[in-house]
């Protein structure tokens, strides 16, 4: 009979760590993602990840046109605001989550997102790396599409790829 198993709650607690990195751009694909991987996984610890695509503010001139130049202060600026979106985009995934936000950890990094969710994959070694994917279309930063082909082509670790309900 069941009264073996003793307290549910307690032997999960023992058996069950988990490490779910999530891949958010802020868009609904990605909250619909991250909503529904904790949901499917229940991760114990929860790493939100913006990759923030700062190469524009990077354009100081090399080869661009005279009036396509920015200053350093406002390279910086620039760059700051797309760091500042970063963090705005985690923050709204985090909601979207049911988890306690004392075990969700957020990061946000610079350069292109495929590679970058790889990299910090990497780095961090979680159970499962989480991405939405779009299936077609662009999003606001991204064709989720391809980010998700690169992360399950190039990732060493478990991927779960989430596709749009409503494509």
């Amino acid at each position: 009979g069941p009264q073996h198993l003793g307290h549910p709650e307690i032997r999960d607690r023992g058996r069950h760590h988990m490490h779910a990195l999530i891949a958010t751009d802020g868009s609904d694909v990605s909250l619909d993602a991250a909503r529904r991987g904790v949901a499917l996984l229940r991760p114990t610890h929860v790493t939100l990840l913006s990759v923030a695509d700062t190469s524009i503010a990077d354009d100081s001139g090399a080869g661009g046109f005279e009036g396509n130049l920015l200053s350093p202060a406002e390279s910086e600026r620039a760059r700051n605001a797309i760091l500042a979106e970063g963090d705005d985009e985690i923050a709204s995934t985090e909601q979207a989550m049911a988890i306690d936000p004392v075990n969700v950890e957020h990061r946000v990094v610079e350069g292109s997102a495929g590679p970058m969710i790889c990299q910090v994959a990497e780095d961090l070694s979680p159970d499962v790396v989480v991405v939405g994917s779009h299936g077609r279309g662009f999003l606001k930063r991204v064709v989720l599409g391809s980010v998700s082909e690169h992360v399950i082509r190039h990732c060493t670790v478990p991927v779960l790829v989430i596709r749009a309900e409503h494509d």
